[in-house]
């Protein structure tokens, strides 16, 4: 056997061979994994840098690039890295969205912060073979919201007891004989609003779920005022109205209450929001957007001489953006339901040669929509006791306007009321009447900016947008414009009496001037509407720390 073969079937020593065959391999293989440990750990402290510099920037928006630098300084990134991306705007938490889309950078109400990084990595081993260092880069989103809660028209600006159980009576389905006593001792009365809210999910028993859920559902009005009782302490006069509601008339939440800043809260979770509302104001809002029978018989009026009642009927619409109450952020709206009002008012005098005139005025009275929006918003992170709030708020236009409107189109909140010549009085045993048409509406149409502090949220401060115009100077303008025709309807020798008529009849309605404008302040008030004017009030901030969304 020749001295190859001899080698090559020689078997001592092949371990040590092929060892030094692969040792390169295996190092080579070893310097690699330590490289890439070595980036993954440089990956995750560069990613934990970003989060945390996100969350800063959340924080204070207006600030961002400089917070997010100065964590970056002191999480010991000297030189900082190559790329520094800070892009501030609007992260909405809608599921329907993708979450790589939930973020809009540069878009309004700003709200969230999005910080990108790169930089070089670091590497031990690779350059030895020629392969340059990798580039590193992570994404963090952080977002901020806080949030305000409150209301927009929930004053009962009037407290007369007459009025108010006649209005909220009618709304409520039930007849109602409280004393002015009673709605004093119930006026400041102020309730939790997550103590509501679980005492609602009580009385309709949903024992597990969310806010969100409970404020998506149909209730009844009886278990609307049962919980507002219990979550009054059990206060008599409310208990005793939660036993007089008619419990077939059903109230769709989100027409009276709109909390995006509860959804996913689950029920009993009553130390996320510190906000109290006003008790009687939530009932008579309930009332008011409940889907029950609208019409409402007043005695008003009847006292003032000339006057021999006044005849009411109500019509409220859905409001444009749903809720009289609402806990949202910056640049959220909350708008008040359409509301119409038909008074027909009884006029009753002397005609002299016409004899004794019974006049039926129809006047209708539209107050459109008033909105108020959250202008600005600062709640530093955990101190809602340092929250302000700037809200700007348009008071609706006021209509009025006298004669006739087909009784669909009066319920049809949807369109315009069309007012036409109505007769009002009929002369003469039928030979003649008289036709009545008038129109007349007033709007502000710069939004009133109204501030509120923490402080106010904790007295129940409420402020008032008014409009330029007087509403007494409206209703006088309504009967001093007031368009009346004389129609002859057939030939009678007593046709020469009917030379005086218009004049008579102005007469006889130079009292409903005086009148009409003290019965739409009381109505209106009864309903914790005002004319001419918006209430803003202020309940509570949420201050939250930023987190992380993606």
């Amino acid at each position: 056997m020749g001295p190859i073969a001899r080698f090559l079937g020689d078997i001592r020593a092949n371990v040590v061979t092929l060892f030094a065959a692969g040792a390169p391999v295996l190092l080579g293989v070893a310097a690699f994994a330590v490289d890439e440990a070595s980036l993954h750990l440089e990956k995750r402290r560069l990613q934990s840098a970003a989060d945390l510099a996100a969350i800063h920037a959340a924080a204070n928006p207006a600030d961002a690039a400089d917070r997010v630098r100065l964590v970056l300084g002191d999480a010991g990134y000297d030189p900082l890295p190559e790329t520094i991306l800070v892009q501030t705007g609007h992260y909405a938490p809608d599921p329907s969205v993708l979450p790589g889309n939930r973020f809009a950078p540069d878009t309004g109400p700003i709200n969230a912060a999005r910080v990108t990084l790169r930089r070089q990595g670091t590497v031990h081993f690779a350059s030895i073979f020629g392969f340059p260092p990798p580039q590193i880069g992570v994404v963090a989103t952080a977002s901020a919201s806080p949030k305000a809660a409150w209301s927009i028209g929930s004053r009962l600006a009037s407290l007369d007891g007459g009025v108010l159980n006649a209005v909220l009576g009618g709304l409520l389905g039930t007849e109602l004989s409280l004393t002015l006593l009673d709605y004093n001792a119930i006026a400041d009365v102020d309730i939790s609003l997550l103590d509501f809210l679980d005492a609602l999910a009580g009385e309709v028993e949903l024992d597990v779920g969310t806010y969100s859920e409970l404020l998506a559902s149909d209730v009844s009005l009886g278990a609307i005022a049962a919980a507002i009782a219990s979550a009054s302490g059990g206060n008599a006069v409310f208990v005793q109205l939660a036993g007089l509601v008619d419990d077939s008339i059903s109230v769709d939440m989100a027409r009276l209450i709109v909390a995006d800043g509860l959804a996913g809260l689950a029920l009993g979770t009553s130390a996320a929001v510190e906000a109290s509302i006003d008790a009687l104001g939530l009932l008579s809002a309930a009332a008011l957007v409940a889907d029950g029978n609208r019409h409402i018989d007043l005695e008003l009026g009847a006292g003032v001489p000339g006057i021999a009642g006044i005849d009411v009927a109500l019509v409220v619409g859905e409001p444009p953006v749903a809720g009289w109450f609402t806990l949202s952020g910056k640049g959220d709206y909350l708008r008040t339901a359409q509301t119409r009002l038909r008074l027909d008012i009884s006029v009753l005098g002397n005609g002299g040669g016409l004899g004794l005139l019974d006049i039926t005025l129809p006047v209708y009275a539209e107050l459109a929509p008033a909105e108020a929006q959250i202008a600005s918003l600062s709640c530093p992170p955990g101190r809602p006791d340092q929250g302000t709030a700037t809200i700007a708020a348009t008071p609706g236009i006021l209509r009025l306007a006298i004669g006739n409107t087909p009784p669909s189109a009066f319920l049809d909140t949807t369109s315009p009321l069309v007012i036409t010549k109505t007769p009002i009085v009929s002369l003469l045993g039928g030979i003649a009447r008289v036709n009545a048409r008038a129109d007349i509406s007033m709007s502000q149409t710069n939004p009133i900016p109204l501030y509120f502090t923490a402080l106010d949220a904790a007295n129940g401060t409420t402020r008032t947008a008014t409009t330029q115009t007087p509403v007494s100077s409206l209703t006088s303008s309504l009967i001093g414009d007031l368009d009346l025709e004389l129609e002859i309807l057939s030939i009678n020798l007593l046709g020469g009496l009917l030379s005086g008529a218009l004049g008579t009849v102005e007469t006889l309605l130079d009292p409903v001037s005086i009148v009409l404008d003290e019965v739409l302040m009381v109505l209106f008030g009864a309903l914790g509407i005002g004319l001419g004017e918006v209430d803003v009030a202020v309940h509570g901030f949420d201050c939250r720390n930023a987190a992380l969304v993606q």
